[in-house]
């Protein structure tokens, strides 16, 4: 069986069209999502759990900041990403 990528985005249109989730894909396994407090407040945050994420990182705290750390790192290089790949395609609509 191929390996998963790290993380990867999960989405709902039908059922929750507001809501972009990351999937991370290794243990410990969740779901997290980018959530704003106000128009210039925003960050990514764990909202559901398969693993325990707590207990998983009982003895090093730090490394569980340095994954949310990647998480929003991968998560904002997608949003560009999917700005290029709009841009991209708005110019070979105009050839």
């Amino acid at each position: 069986m191929a390996q998963l990528p790290k993380f990867l985005i999960a989405d709902d249109p039908v059922t929750d069209p507001e809501n972009e989730y990351i999937f991370h894909t290794e243990k410990p396994r969740f779901f997290a999502k980018r959530v704003e407090e106000d128009e210039e407040t925003a960050y990514i945050d764990i909202v559901e759990e398969i693993d325990n994420v707590e207990e998983f990182f009982k003895n090093t705290p730090e490394k569980k900041q340095e994954l949310l750390e990647q998480l929003e790192d991968w998560y904002y290089s997608y949003m560009e990403w999917l700005e290029d790949d709009g841009e991209d395609e708005e110019e070979e609509d105009e050839k």
